[in-house]
């Protein structure tokens, strides 16, 4: 009876552990079963972050979700993805300097025309920022080691007279003088912090823009940097992450809904577990530079081999 009773409460405790941490077992389980079983049932993904900045009404970024599945889909006549709101695969819509420097480059593109005269204007703004962000940094760094300082002097004050066993009035009054003006400089220390994150947003938007219109015009310019390091150049406009917090797509820049679709298309091959290859004009070369919506010979030999057909 008390076996019986022992395996009863085990079979409780397992079912009370699947309910609690069903959502990290699915998930799991998913990864498991798309790395060693590729292709035989669909990849479930679902909406996560959705910035509105991008312009883009959620059902139409579905649609080009629905597009991108289809240009692997339909080579093989297989369901490879499917929507669906509890899905693994999160899908974000992420809102930073890439997308800003895509949408200022096409004000530019429809106001003027790309000429030397605006790329000059463009560069001398990003000089005169770039200059006021590094005296602005050098102004926050000052008083971020003035504060240091002082607060380790604070703290060697304050242990001295712990020691002592507590500290006389006048000196205890001083204490909480310096631990007002301490915490005040925090606040005015962080709000110095914001600024000048701000301003490195704003940086670095600018030299996107400069590059990729250095790029349309041809111009033998030495590249502008971005503060804090780049995104990177390999197909920057989105990426696929899988770790212990589960699998997702992240989108950060797109021009046109064709863009849309192509980087969409390139993630989800990731997705499946698909490399980068060669051909330029492939769905999964290292750069979005191609124009063709199908999968070239190099896609579909990479998707023939992962899926074994």
């Amino acid at each position: 009876m008390r076996k019986i009773l022992k395996n009863i409460l085990a079979l409780v405790i397992l079912g009370i552990l699947i309910f609690v941490f069903q959502d990290e077992i699915g998930s799991s389980f998913s990864v498991l079963r798309n790395k060693y079983l590729p292709c035989r049932s669909p990849i479930a993904y679902s909406l996560g972050t959705f910035d509105e900045r991008f312009g883009v009404s959620k059902e139409k970024f579905l649609e080009s979700l629905a597009l991108a599945e289809g240009v692997w889909e339909k080579e093989i006549d297989k369901n490879l993805f499917k929507y669906s709101e509890n899905g693994n695969l999160k899908i974000n819509l992420i809102y930073d300097s890439r997308q800003e420097a895509t949408e200022k480059l096409d004000i530019l593109g429809d106001e003027l025309d790309f000429d030397r005269v605006e790329y000059n204007k463009l560069k001398g703004e990003y000089e005169a920022l770039y200059t006021l962000y590094l005296k602005d940094k050098k102004v926050f760094e000052a008083r971020l080691g003035a504060f240091e300082a002082r607060k380790s002097e604070f703290e060697k004050n304050v242990a001295y007279w712990n020691q002592k066993g507590g500290a006389p009035q006048n000196e205890y009054e001083k204490i909480k003088e310096e631990e007002k003006w301490l915490n005040g400089e925090v606040a005015k220390l962080n709000n110095l912090q914001n600024d000048l994150n701000q301003k490195v947003d704003e940086v670095n938007s600018l030299a996107k823009s400069l590059n990729e219109l250095a790029g349309y015009l041809n111009l033998n310019v030495a590249k502008y940097n971005e503060i804090g390091g780049s995104h990177g150049e390999e197909f920057e406009e989105g990426v696929y992450e899988r770790d212990a917090d589960g699998e997702r797509i992240n989108i950060y820049q797109f021009e046109s809904k064709e863009k849309l679709m192509r980087v969409l298309a390139h993630e989800f091959g990731h997705a499946l577990g698909l490399d980068h290859v060669e051909d330029s004009q492939a769905i999964m070369y290292r750069l979005n530079n191609g124009v063709n919506q199908k999968l070239t010979e190099a896609d579909i030999s990479a998707l023939s081999e992962r899926c074994n057909l």
